[in-house]
């Protein structure tokens, strides 16, 4: 047996938590000829059968593999995070997001990772105006839309968000009329034959679908009862910055140690 290059490994570990060749290349911004090559590639050197397709998944061996895969991905994030931690950044990191991207993707990344960066405070701020880093009102924006006005605000995008059809019975939960513009809303509309609920706020609609009042699109990181039926639509994940402050260190660690973790618990 050849031995394993570690980036097939990381690879790897991105196919079978995207769930495809297709997701998995957006989120790594590589092209998807590419990540089916690493594939291809790491089966050769281990001589088996790692991945079955969307439908079928990981084999058994594929299985066996990603646990180790995991622990990798792990380890790699909290080294990162320590010796991140060890060049000690100080300061205050104001990141503002989506409310639905604070409580499902920052928050349970918080506790760890503060006691890997203790020097840096996080005020987080839940909002939608993409243009808080352009007024100096935030160092870091988490958004789902690219904004049209960027002037020389840095853009990158992080990942494609999956999100699934959560809940039961016949009735489904929509936006208010002032939300039609999101995807989300969207997607409703094309498939509901009655919305009984609209609300404003995608945190609202996934608490709504939680307490059995209908069926929704929500993000796959937060359901508890996925409907395979109608698949899974995507959106990208976007990070703003300031170029005069994305090298600060308090920055710089935030960017390299924090927003990979969020990205993966959103993106899985």
């Amino acid at each position: 047996m050849q031995d394993v290059d570690w980036d097939d490994m990381r690879v790897f570990h991105v196919v079978a938590e995207a769930g495809s060749f297709a997701r998995a290349a957006r989120a790594l911004d590589q092209h998807e000829t590419t990540v089916a090559r690493h594939i291809r590639r790491l089966e050769q050197r281990l001589g088996h059968v790692l991945w079955r397709g969307p439908e079928a998944g990981v084999t058994e061996e594929g299985a066996a593999l990603l646990h180790y895969a995991r622990t990798m991905a792990d380890a790699a994030a909290h080294a990162q995070a320590e010796l991140s931690g060890r060049a000690s950044p100080q300061g205050s990191v104001r990141i503002t997001a989506v409310p639905w991207i604070v409580d499902a993707g920052l928050l349970p990344e918080l506790p760890g990772w503060s006691q890997q960066v203790p020097g840096i405070t996080l005020p987080l701020l839940s909002a939608h105006d993409s243009l808080d880093v352009l007024r100096g009102d935030a160092d870091i924006a988490l958004r789902l839309a690219r904004p049209d006005a960027q002037g020389d605000v840095i853009v990158r995008k992080l990942c494609e968000v999956p999100f699934v059809v959560d809940g039961a019975g016949a009735q489904w939960i929509g936006y208010v009329p002032e939300r039609a513009h999101l995807p989300q809303a969207q997607w409703t509309d094309s498939v509901a034959d009655q919305v009984a609920v609209r609300l404003s706020e995608q945190a609202a609609v996934t608490a709504a679908v939680h307490q059995g009042l209908g069926r929704a699109w929500v993000p796959h990181c937060v359901a508890r009862r996925p409907d395979p039926a109608l698949g899974t639509r995507t959106r990208a994940l976007w990070c703003l910055t300031h170029p005069r402050t994305r090298h600060a260190p308090a920055v710089r660690a935030v960017c390299d140690t924090l927003l990979p973790l969020v990205v993966r618990r959103l993106c899985r």
